[in-house]
């Protein structure tokens, strides 16, 4: 992983917020949110009354947390982030909780699980899975646009990063083992063992019946992830001759604008304009520039996947270079406009 000065200096494309928990006087360039709420046991979702530790993972530097019993407070989150929650409690695994999305307003009442080793070898058990020290544990739901629990999703439609990951598994509406199963059931649950640390994220499984987007997921060893997967029937539908300045430039103005509030940061004296060398509150002309004739361009026309316009506000393994996680997966709305106008040959359209 590289070190702090990297991260600041390696700033692009999104809101490069920078916090610190040394000083209460320092917030986020773009504004500082809290986060709150309880640990609780997975299995029950009953609160943990003690021993939890907390720390957020997503954000550079980490945040200050506060744990009071079972309960905690996240301070200085830059808004417009996304970060997950590493939890763990006596005789529960050290867990990753799904995603946590921060924009403008404080974030109440999070409950955020962690797995008792209990649940673990009960599942390692039913599935009849020898598990390592080395490797961790992806438990996720699959729901539908509501979010609620979707059934009858095939196995065939899970393609999940690692060349040895083991699974997918599927659990039943007690979240109890199902190990001739080949689809979800009304639970939503499945599970994948041995996924390699890193981070997991979903590809597109040849000839899907449909989309399933995961947030890219922190995966460590000996330690389980818990992530929602959006299922939604079809194949995704790819964006058609994007525009820079209607449907590119918008993505980096300020949240108030309807932006992901890039350059709060990428401005005046803020840190992605001053050490990111990034500067994207200009005219479209400008914001153009600093994006594709700026040395290094921050645009690959030959390998769009690898623009640092897409790979920094992403979260990458190793992490984390931009401060913040901006795009949680490859199917973020805003990250495939992006990806399909590198595609198209990055105009000034």
């Amino acid at each position: 992983m590289r070190g702090l000065l990297c991260v600041l200096l390696s700033c692009a494309a999104t809101g490069c917020f920078f916090s610190s928990a040394s000083s209460s006087d320092d917030e986020p360039l773009g504004g500082a949110r809290t986060v709150t709420g309880n640990v609780v046991d997975f299995e029950s979702g009953q609160p943990i009354e003690s021993g939890v530790t907390v720390s957020a993972s997503g954000l550079v530097p980490e945040p200050m947390v506060e744990i009071k019993g079972g309960g905690f407070t996240i301070k200085d989150v830059p808004e417009n982030s996304a970060f997950q929650i590493l939890a763990s409690a006596p005789s529960h695994r050290a867990t990753f909780g799904a995603s946590v999305y921060v924009t403008t307003d404080d974030v109440k009442d999070v409950a955020t699980a962690t797995v008792s080793e209990t649940f673990i070898n009960g599942l390692a058990a039913g599935f009849n899975i020898s598990l390592t020290d080395t490797r961790g544990i992806l438990l996720a739901r699959v729901v539908n646009d509501k979010g609620d629990p979707k059934a009858g999703v095939a196995k065939a439609n899970f393609l999940l990063s690692g060349a040895s990951v083991n699974g997918p598994y599927f659990l039943g509406d007690t979240r109890q083992p199902l190990p001739a199963a080949t689809a979800t059931s009304a639970s939503g649950w499945v599970v994948f063992f041995e996924v390699a640390p890193g981070v997991a994220q979903l590809g597109l499984a040849a000839n899907a019946t449909v989309t399933l987007d995961m947030p890219v997921s922190t995966i460590a060893a000996k330690t389980v992830t818990i992530a929602t997967i959006k299922a939604t029937d079809g194949a995704p539908v790819l964006p058609k001759n994007v525009s820079f300045s209607n449907q590119i430039l918008p993505i980096f103005r300020l949240v108030s604008a309807g932006g992901r509030g890039c350059e709060a940061c990428h401005s005046g004296n803020g840190i992605g304009k001053d050490l990111g060398n990034l500067t994207l509150n200009g005219t479209a002309n400008l914001t153009y520039k600093e994006l594709t004739m700026e040395d290094p361009a921050r645009v690959q026309l030959a390998t769009p996947e690898k623009s640092e316009l897409l790979t920094y506000p992403s979260r990458e393994d190793p992490p984390d270079r931009h401060p913040n996680v901006t795009f949680q997966s490859p199917l973020d709305p805003d990250y495939l406009k992006i990806l399909v106008w590198i595609r198209e040959g990055a105009k000034d359209n």
